[in-house]
């Protein structure tokens, strides 16, 4: 029994599929030699012989999707379970007659930032490919995209790889970004000029740690499954999963690289700040040493003391009592300092 029979073997899966048609995001059936058809469940319990590789992708947050994609028994078991579980963490494996993937992808919301993330769950076999999301993702919106212009390919196998090549050119273009910015910043830093850039540097920063910490975990994934990939699976698709795991490969040893960049240039700019607050503190020690003299003066002839000079009041010593004690007060304050060292 094929991938695509086994999708609608009973009646159970006609009435999961009236139920599911909320959750399922879309279908395509990619025929040979004809341009792609959008299908929906119930295509699949009707003429399932007539369908080339076909592609779902579901809303797992839709009960129905859920219900129908738990209990379809066209996927195994830990598909299943994974869907179950929501879990997260990077898988490349053999299950079934198919791989199972759980991967991440950059979320869809331009709103949101930009390096975001969320979970994405698909199981592909040479005949179909189904793939299931919590949260709107940027390279699944690119894949039906494409299915729509007109897409061509000969396995579901095919459509994963598709899939990892557009995560990769997004992978790219958001590391170009960063890297135009923080060229933008070092030049800034480099030339004397001094303003936000602490901000900046700080996201670029949190976005090559992000992206290290959630794409490494797959490219492990992808290695070690192309280090015994199963006898079943074409040498083509090996190839092409190959040429990916190389490419995010190297876009995790540029994240890397960046994210180093970005510390040593963090650190310049605390330095130059340092300097820059050094002598604004110079600056102001050099006013407070020419404005103290005339301080001391009028502070002097401020005080409300006999004997001031100019008053009239020559015959008291109180004033020279008060500068007495003030030049007391003075000696015994340097040699406090000199004691301690701080002078």
């Amino acid at each position: 029994m094929s991938d695509r029979e086994r999708l609608s073997v009973d009646a159970e899966s006609r009435v999961s599929a009236s139920l599911a048609n909320d959750g399922l995001i879309c279908g395509f059936e990619f025929g040979p030699g004809a341009a792609n058809r959008a299908i929906e469940l119930e295509n699949l319990a009707v003429t399932p012989e007539a369908l080339g590789v076909v592609w779902m992708h579901f809303n797992i947050n839709h009960a129905g999707a859920h219900r129908w994609l738990s209990r379809n028994t066209a996927f195994p078991p830990a598909f299943r379970d994974a869907l179950e579980r929501h879990e997260d963490r990077s898988r490349l494996e053999p299950s079934g007659e198919g791989l199972l993937v759980v991967a991440n992808d950059f979320a869809f919301d331009a709103a949101a930032d930009s390096g975001e993330v969320a979970v994405l769950w698909s199981y592909a076999t040479p005949g179909m490919l189904v793939t299931a999301r919590s949260h709107p993702l940027r390279s699944l919106d690119r894949l039906r995209a494409a299915a729509r212009e007109g897409l061509r390919v000969e396995s579901g196998l095919e459509l994963l790889a598709k899939l990892f090549e557009y995560q990769i050119e997004a992978l790219e273009d958001l590391l170009a970004q960063a890297n135009r910015t923080v060229n933008r910043i070092e030049d800034q830093i480099l030339g004397g000029r001094i303003s936000e850039q602490r901000e900046h540097l700080g996201q670029a920063r949190r976005l090559c740690a992000h992206l290290r910490r959630h794409f490494s975990p797959q490219r492990a994934a992808m290695r070690k499954f192309l280090a015994h990939p199963p006898a079943w699976l074409h040498q083509s698709d090996v190839m092409r999963l190959q040429r990916s795991e190389e490419d995010l490969g190297g876009l995790i040893d540029d994240a890397s690289e960046l994210h180093e960049r970005v510390s040593l240039l963090q650190d310049e700019l605390a330095s130059r700040l340092s300097e820059q607050t050094n002598r604004n503190l110079y600056v102001l020690t050099i006013i407070t040493a020419v404005f103290l003299p005339m301080n001391l003066i009028t502070g002097i002839f401020g005080m409300n003391v006999a004997g001031l000079p100019g008053t009239g009041d020559a015959a008291s010593f109180s004033f020279w009592w008060v500068m007495l004690l003030i030049a007391v007060a003075a000696v015994v304050t340097v040699l406090a300092l000199r004691l301690r060292k701080l002078l």
